[in-house]
């Protein structure tokens, strides 16, 4: 385990060398994650069922910031790009939308504004995902 030495209980803390560490590969060339602990282990199981889709579809992750610490205290950027086969490329676009709505930031966007996902359903939403998609593209 990597400790973090900034890490303030309840605040976002960048994660971004933690990430590269853990799923170099993953992540963009300037990659920047800032999130809080709890949101960085829902990030971590997400990017192991994105792993887990394969290297072909040549995923990246860009940036996955909640801006909660800013003057405003809201808002967030989530930003990846991948180039796999037509339905891998589904496949990671529902993953990522479903990981955006479910790491409890705060935002215009967000249909259930600060809910974070449990862990353990993550692997059940996933798989609900990956049976709509394939239903999507035949697979």
């Amino acid at each position: 385990m990597i400790a973090n030495d900034n890490k303030i209980n309840g605040r976002t803390v960048d994660y971004t060398m933690t990430a590269q560490f853990l799923f170099g590969y993953l992540l963009a060339p300037g990659c920047r994650i800032v999130l809080d602990e709890k949101q960085f282990e829902v990030l971590k199981a997400y990017l192991g069922h994105i792993q887990a889709v394969g290297d072909e579809t040549n995923f990246a992750l860009e940036m996955c910031v909640d801006y909660r610490d800013e003057d405003d205290g809201a808002g967030y950027s989530v930003a990846w790009d991948n180039d796999g086969s037509p339905y891998e490329d589904d496949l990671i676009g529902t993953i990522m939308e479903q990981m955006s709505q479910s790491l409890g930031f705060r935002a215009g966007s967000i249909i259930r504004e600060g809910h974070l996902i449990d862990l353990a359903d993550i692997d059940q939403q996933i798989a609900e995902i990956r049976d709509r998609v394939a239903a999507r593209h035949n697979v």
